[in-house]
């Protein structure tokens, strides 16, 4: 699948690997947070403008740098996540963690908790300001921050200095958030681990919430838990000889051809969708690893961490420093994106017989600190979000593939339904 670039966002400094996340407002437009170490926040979107001329669409950025509150002059802004506390309306909730040094006048740390903030899906520059700030002082250095959602209840998850992950829930007796106590907390983050944790991805399905964790000194865990009753079922862990700097889990799903809302009309209401080509439904984990070759563990249900599949070059560009796996090349089939410290964007695809290989390699303009892939311009197709070290780029499909590929998906969906209703 080709990938152009379709825009590039500068940054008046560097980031993290932990300073950016996504907003999905509910028209189903997305914008990206980025922020700096220097307290430095910016909201990015693009736009497509369709022009009457042969070329077509025009991709058009809008960049607001965004004010918060409660960030003084000294402090360094180390993580930052968001969600949207609503289905039906922009009600996001934004958090921030900072360290603050000697010069802000209080040494500290802090996890800054911004709620009632609206952005405007049509005007970025309309975002509004306007919110309240909720500041917590940590008595360790942050890490990560991300959120996992049980039932209706978002939770903050954020790892420590102190070898835990901490998680913190909405009083809404008090109108504020507290963190919770071992014996409240989320069965999988009880217990310390044995170093840092660096990174954290999560993964829900059918009542069984499953967690990998990887650390500064190597160790790796995965745990399954059961949602319902907050009942910790099992727990793998394995230790390597350098730090893991990410993980992320491979959802290996059957693929179906829906039938999109516009065909409501002129289709039967009884043809709904039509069954592809099963691809599994094991669950895999793609780890970063700092000094040698990145790995997958496959089918960690049947096999736990043991079955071990090296990412062949996936250590020739330098420190593989974050991961993304999505379906990009719209087959059902997931691509593991890997970003490293050498400006390399990997791309690992499987072959007939499982086996990972590099398919494909895209040099960037500096090293990279982050991957996402999200529909940013709101034409209905994802594009690859590549943060790097200077800046941001939007990778976009060729557009003539993915016409070609739509096509031939409503030819096998007009077919499909053709039959069934001959049937």
């Amino acid at each position: 699948m080709m990938l152009n670039n379709a825009h590039t966002f500068k940054l008046t400094s560097q980031g993290s690997i932990y300073t950016h996340t996504l907003i999905h407002l509910v028209d189903g437009s997305t914008k990206l947070l980025v922020a700096t170490l220097n307290r430095e926040l910016f909201c990015f979107d693009l736009s497509m403008t369709h022009l009457a001329r042969p070329c077509g669409c025009v991709v058009v950025p809008q960049t607001k740098q965004l004010q918060f509150t409660y960030l003084p002059n000294g402090s360094e802004i180390v993580s930052i996540d968001a969600f949207n506390k609503s289905s039906e309306s922009n009600d996001f909730v934004i958090g921030v963690t900072i360290v603050k040094g000697p010069e802000t006048g209080s040494c500290g740390q802090y996890i800054n908790i911004y709620s009632d903030w609206q952005p405007d899906a049509q005007n970025i520059d309309d975002c509004e300001s306007e919110h309240s700030c909720l500041s917590l002082e940590l008595e360790f250095i942050p890490y990560q921050l991300s959120h996992v959602i049980v039932g209706s209840q978002f939770y903050w998850i954020l790892g420590g200095s102190d070898n835990k992950i901490h998680v913190f829930s909405e009083a809404e007796s008090i109108q504020s958030y507290e963190e919770l106590e071992e014996d409240d907390t989320l069965a999988e983050f009880a217990a310390p681990l044995p170093c840092v944790p660096l990174f954290t991805d999560i993964f829900t399905k059918d009542g069984i919430r499953t967690t990998g964790t990887v650390c500064e000194n190597g160790y790796l865990v995965v745990s399954k838990v059961d949602v319902e009753r907050n009942e910790l079922l099992k727990t793998w862990n394995t230790t390597f000889d350098a730090p893991l700097t990410s993980i992320a889990f491979i959802r290996h799903q059957t693929h179906q051809l829906k039938k999109p809302e516009f065909l409501n009309k002129v289709l039967p209401d009884k043809i709904c969708s039509s069954s592809g080509t099963k691809q599994g439904s094991e669950l895999s984990i793609a780890v970063g690893y700092s000094l040698k070759e990145s790995m997958v563990f496959t089918d960690i249900d049947a096999h736990g961490l043991t079955k071990i599949q090296r990412l062949h070059s996936s250590f020739d560009y330098d420190c593989v420093t974050c991961l993304w796996v999505a379906d990009i090349t719209f087959q059902g089939k997931p691509t593991i994106l890997m970003g490293t410290y050498g400006q390399e964007l990997l791309g690992y695809t499987q072959d007939s017989a499982g086996t990972w290989q590099l398919s494909w390699h895209k040099p960037v303009s500096a090293p990279i600190l982050g991957i996402r892939y999200a529909d940013l311009t709101g034409d209905g197709v994802k594009e690859v979000i590549v943060i790097t070290s200077t800046g941001v780029q939007v990778f976009q499909h060729q557009l003539e593939d993915v016409k070609e590929i739509a096509l031939a998906r409503l030819k096998q969906l007009i077919n499909s339904t053709n039959l069934q209703i001959n049937n």
